[in-house]
Order: C-alpha cells, then sequence, then structure tokens
C-alpha cells in the first residue's frame, strides 16, 4: 500500500481521532493550548513513525484481506442462488484451495501474500463468470423457445436455471441461426411494388442479420466462459502445487498470466454487456 494511502488510514484510525479530539476539549475546557500542543506533537510522531511500521502495515493488511472476503461471501450467496450444485462444488473446492494457504510457513511472506490477493481476485472472477455463464445459457434457451418451438413465454422460474452445456449451446446455434437465415432468404425472394412495405421487409432482413449475428457472438463467449472457469480451477491446483516447489518468481509469473487472460474475458463480457444497453436504447 502506498505511503500516503497508509497516513490517509492511520489519520482515520478511531484511537487516533479521538486522541485529537480529546486534546482539543481539554483546551477548550482549561483555556490552555498546551494539552492541543502536546496532542498535535504527539499526532506529528504518530504520522512520522506508525504508519510505516510492519505492525500497521500488517494491521492494513488484515483489514483489507477481511474486507476482500465480505465482499466474495455476498457475492457468493448472490450467486449460489442461480448456479446448479455443481458449479457450487466447484467454487467451493477452490476456496477451499485458498484458505489452506493462510496456513501455510509462507503465509506472512510479502510475495506469499501477493499470490494470495491474486487468487482471491480469480475466486470472485470465477463466481461472475458462473452468473453471466447462466444469463447467456438463459438468453439461448429463451431464444431457442421462441425460434424454433414457436413459444414465445420464456422459460419458467419453477423450472430452475439452465445448466450450461457446451453440446447443447453450439447446436441451439446452428439451429436457431438456420431458422433466421431461412427467414432471410424468404423475405430476400419477395420483391414488394409498395415501398413501405418494401422498407418493412428491409428493416425485417437487417433486424434478423443482427439477431443471427449475436446469437453466434453469444454462443462463442459461453463455451469462453467454460473454458475460462476450467482454465482457473486448472490454475488453483498449479499455484497449490508450485508453492512447494517452484521459486516465488515463478509462481507470481504464472498466477499472473491467469490474470491477464481473465481481465481479457471480463473485457469481453463488459463490451458485450455494453451493446446490450445500446441495442436497447435504439431497438437493434
Amino acid at each position: 500500500m502506498a505511503r500516503k494511502n497508509r497516513l490517509a488510514e492511520a489519520f482515520k484510525e478511531n484511537y487516533n481521532v479521538v486522541g485529537l479530539a480529546g486534546a482539543a476539549a481539554l483546551s477548550a475546557a482549561l483555556l490552555n493550548p498546551l494539552p492541543l500542543l502536546f496532542g498535535v506533537v504527539a499526532e506529528a510522531a504518530y504520522l512520522l513513525f506508525v504508519p510505516d511500521s510492519r505492525w500497521y502495515q500488517q494491521r492494513l493488511s488484515h483489514r483489507f484481506d477481511a474486507e476482500v472476503t465480505a465482499r466474495r461471501k455476498k457475492l457468493r450467496d448472490d450467486v449460489f442462488l442461480v448456479i446448479s450444485e455443481n458449479v457450487q462444488e466447484r467454487f467451493s473446492r477452490l476456496e477451499d484451495i485458498r484458505t489452506q494457504l493462510d496456513g501455510h510457513a509462507l503465509s506472512n511472506e510479502n510475495w506469499m501474500r501477493e499470490v494470495c490477493r491474486k487468487l482471491d481476485y480469480l475466486l470472485e472472477k470465477f463466481l461472475l463468470f458462473a452468473r453471466r455463464e447462466v444469463e447467456f445459457a438463459q438468453y439461448l434457451e429463451n431464444v431457442y423457445a421462441e425460434v424454433v418451438v414457436g413459444l414465445k413465454s420464456k422459460r419458467r422460474d419453477k423450472d430452475g436455471p439452465p445448466v450450461p452445456n457446451e453440446d447443447r449451446a453450439k447446436r441451439m446455434v446452428t439451429t436457431i441461426q438456420e431458422r433466421f437465415e431461412d427467414e432471410i432468404a424468404q423475405i430476400e425472394n419477395k420483391s414488394e411494388e409498395d415501398s413501405n412495405t418494401q422498407a418493412v421487409l428491409d428493416k425485417r432482413k437487417e433486424v434478423l442479420t443482427q439477431r443471427h449475428e449475436y446469437v453466434g457472438r453469444i454462443g462463442r463467449i459461453l463455451t469462453n466462459l467454460g473454458h475460462q472457469m476450467q482454465l482457473l480451477e486448472d490454475s488453483f491446483g498449479l499455484i497449490n502445487d508450485q508453492i512447494r516447489a517452484r521459486p516465488p518468481e515463478q509462481v507470481l509469473a504464472d498466477i499472473e498470466g491467469v490474470v491477464t487472460q481473465t481481465d481479457a474475458m471480463t473485457n469481453l463480457l463488459d463490451e458485450m454487456a455494453a451493446y446490450d444497453d445500446m441495442s436497447r436504447r435504439f431497438d437493434l
């Protein structure tokens, strides 16, 4: 943590704020500036030495870790409501590996703390990816029901969330796109003399073409999400193995590579979300 951040955190500590306030109150009560002066001198000494002390850095580190754990627990509780038991178990195994590292003999080493924090980051990403995987699988199920089965209603809540399956997703994408291609071909074979009717047909073709492309993109992302989650699982096992046998720099390099790949997937999902927002805004 940067020094200016440590200074800010040290200044905001309850005991520090109470001490300054007490010195000011005592000076006001006694009409004597000495208590406040002593308080200012003590504050200067406190801010000079405490923020850079090993004790305070560990205090901030433990506080940061507690905040991360609390945030992940809340995210886990939310995501577990919509993902399958199988994915829940997969996540729990990863979390167990991360918990075990807290008791490792090297857990207080700086490089080890960095590894653990990157694993914390990847745990959150696994949950977020798992939720998006279900959302995309649900989308394909809905479009398949609409376009292929001919149902306009969405999947009923009592049916539960769909369980993502790569092979099924690919088959649904292929079938849905074939239906769109058939409709586009039928439109292209029509010739309307009325310009308004032709404009409607042209717009239908445009919309169907966009839906064709969007379904294909969702299918590809859904496949990538599945592989990305498997990569995270493999990486947790690899890091757990390497900590016992490989030098710290190798462990850090390997996990950084996984973080970079995970960030790329996150950016792709963010771009998809931005496209969805734009599509809803302009009724694409």
